[in-house]
C-alpha cells in the first residue's frame, strides 16, 4: 500500500485512505466496511435462523399424523354454515390459541360421522404446530395401537421406536387429537395400550382432544372407566349433531 490522503465520512468522520498499489482504488471508511459486515452478517444469521425454523416445522409436520387433505385443514377452510356450527369452530379457535401444555384441558367433539370433526382435530394440530411451534399430533385410535404393535417381533428394525419410546412420545407430546375412538376399537389389550398412552399424558397434564362417533355415554365402555374418567376430566364437550358435509358432496 502507498499513497494517503485525508477523507471524510458523513457518518463516522474524518479518516486516512490508502491507495492499492494493485487496483489503483482508495480505501473506504473502515467505519462503513465494518457496518456492512455487521449487516451481512445478520442477513445470514437471519437467514440461517430461517431455515432452521423450516426444518423444524417440516419435523413437527412429518410426525404430527396428518397426510392427505388433513395437511390443507384449517379454520379457515372449515365451512361454518349454521350458528351451531360457527359455535363449535369459535371453541375449537380458542382452545387452539389458549390451551396450555400442562393444564389438564381436554377437548371432545361428538357426532356422526362427516361433520367436520377431523378437519377439527387437524386444524387445532396445525395451528399449534404452524402459529406457536408447539408440537402435535392426531392418529385414530386404530392408528395408536398399530404403533405401538408395530414395535413387537423379533423383525422390528433396529433404527425404530420401541413401544416404550411411542407411549412416551405420544404421552408427552404437547397436544394429541385422538380420533375415530370408538371405531373397530373393543379388546381389553387394545384398551390397555390406549390407557398408557392416556395416563402419560393426565400425569403430565397435556391437553387431549377426543373425536368420536359415539354418544358420549358410550365411549366409556369402548374406552373402558379408568381411561374416560381421564380424558373427561377438565374437558370441555361440544356435540356436532348437524348433517354431514358428505351427504351434500354426493
Amino acid at each position: 500500500m502507498t499513497d494517503t490522503r485525508k477523507e471524510n465520512c458523513p457518518i463516522h468522520g474524518d479518516y486516512s485512505a490508502r491507495v492499492n498499489a494493485e487496483t489503483g482504488r482508495w480505501t473506504r471508511c473502515w467505519g462503513c466496511v465494518e457496518a456492512e459486515i455487521q449487516a451481512q452478517e445478520a442477513q445470514d444469521r437471519q437467514r440461517e435462523k430461517a431455515a432452521e425454523a423450516g426444518q423444524v416445522l417440516a419435523q413437527l409436520i412429518d410426525r404430527s399424523g396428518m397426510e392427505g387433505r388433513m395437511l390443507r385443514a384449517s379454520f379457515e377452510s372449515y365451512e361454518a354454515s349454521t350458528p351451531a356450527q360457527a359455535a363449535v369452530l369459535a371453541a375449537c379457535e380458542a382452545f387452539a390459541e389458549s390451551v396450555e401444555l400442562d393444564g389438564g384441558r381436554n377437548l371432545w367433539l361428538i357426532g356422526p360421522p362427516g361433520t367436520g370433526k377431523t378437519h377439527l382435530g387437524s386444524a387445532i394440530v396445525s395451528h399449534l404446530i404452524r402459529e406457536r411451534g408447539i408440537p402435535a399430533a392426531i392418529y385414530s385410535a386404530r392408528e395408536i395401537v398399530r404403533l405401538l404393535r408395530a414395535t413387537w417381533g423379533r423383525n422390528r428394525d433396529e433404527d425404530a421406536e420401541t413401544e416404550s419410546e411411542v407411549i412416551d412420545r405420544l404421552g408427552e407430546i404437547g397436544l394429541l387429537v385422538l380420533d375415530e375412538v370408538g371405531v373397530g376399537f373393543d379388546k381389553e389389550a387394545e384398551r390397555t395400550q390406549i390407557l398408557d398412552v392416556i395416563d402419560r399424558r393426565y400425569k403430565l397434564g397435556r391437553p387431549t382432544v377426543v373425536l368420536s362417533n359415539l354418544h358420549a355415554k358410550d365411549v366409556k365402555p369402548v374406552l373402558g372407566p379408568r381411561a374416560f374418567d381421564r380424558l373427561r376430566d377438565g374437558a370441555e364437550m361440544h356435540i356436532c349433531a348437524w348433517e354431514s358435509h358428505r351427504k351434500e358432496n354426493r
